[in-house]
């Protein structure tokens, strides 16, 4: 139940739940069939995606049933699966129509979801997996008050919701990266801004009363979202007052929305002494 739950929210956040009302309403009487967000996970053992009626505005969905047939296709295997509706209340007055099947799609698999209306009217998109990618240390740029480091994630198709998290004696410190991202022969490369974020790393030790001069890292690791090639919003951010624009970014078709897919991964590792003191950290012997 618990991942059902990331699931339904992780379809919602994707579309985000403060979209503009007047957007929505400009979808109306287009004959589309719905408008759909979320995304397929090859690491879940259950799908989830939002769906909306084009009969109304997102910004007040009623908790009645949603008139619609969702189902699901391997076209590889043929193998159908059937998703059940389930409402859910995100906020006062404020309900969600979340899709969802027990199944795992498995790395590089294409699947067709397709969402029918009782009038045969019908939305439809295809998704493709990403493959499964193993990150790597590329050579690191150091420099005076200069140090890059460089993560290759081997056959990624694209990175997404890159967040870099520095662990250190005086505790963890997240930064929410952009979508800025290299493409290699090899896959994508997110690159880590060291001698940027140190900086912040030590004034928040020294509003919080610690001392900068002790402070010491112990690793850092990257957290992002391997994604599908498609999955790339217009400026590499995902603004929910653009998105809501119809046309604007969507891959449904006869309807209005996107669906990925994609995977959360990580990468921890340790930063050898010489790199972590040419960003400005402490190096000692003395033990963690």
């Amino acid at each position: 139940m618990r991942a059902l739950v990331t699931l339904m929210l992780l379809a919602s956040l994707l579309l985000g739940l403060s979209a503009c009302q007047d957007s929505v309403n400009a979808v109306l009487g287009t004959g589309r069939a719905f408008t759909v967000y979320g995304h397929f996970s090859p690491r879940t053992d259950t799908q989830a995606v939002r769906v909306y009626a084009i009969d109304g505005t997102i910004d007040h969905v009623q908790p009645e049933p949603l008139e619609a047939h969702v189902r699901s296709i391997d076209l590889q295997t043929g193998d159908t699966h059937i998703w059940r509706d389930s409402v859910i209340q995100f906020a006062a007055d404020n309900f969600g129509h979340i899709f969802w099947a027990r199944f795992r799609p498995d790395y590089k698999e294409r699947h067709r979801l397709l969402l029918t209306r009782p009038d045969g009217a019908e939305a439809q998109v295809e998704v493709v997996m990403p493959p499964l990618s193993e990150p790597e240390l590329v050579e690191p740029t150091v420099e005076s008050d200069y140090v890059l480091l460089p993560v290759l994630w081997k056959k990624a198709p694209r990175l997404n919701n890159i967040r870099v998290v520095y662990h250190t004696n005086m505790g963890a410190y997240v930064f929410a990266y952009p979508n800025e991202q290299l493409s290699w022969p090899e896959g994508q490369v997110a690159v880590v801004q060291l001698h940027r974020d140190v900086r912040y790393v030590f004034r928040a030790i020294f509003q919080q009363g610690g001392s900068t001069r002790d402070t010491r890292l112990r690793a850092i690791e990257q957290i992002l979202l391997v994604s599908s090639a498609d999955w790339a919003p217009p400026g590499d951010v995902f603004d929910a007052e653009l998105l809501v624009e119809p046309g604007t970014f969507s891959n449904v078709e006869n309807g209005f929305g996107f669906v990925g897919a994609g995977y959360e991964a990580s990468f921890y590792y340790e930063v050898p002494d010489s790199i972590a003191l040419a960003a400005g950290f402490f190096v000692n012997e003395r033990a963690w």
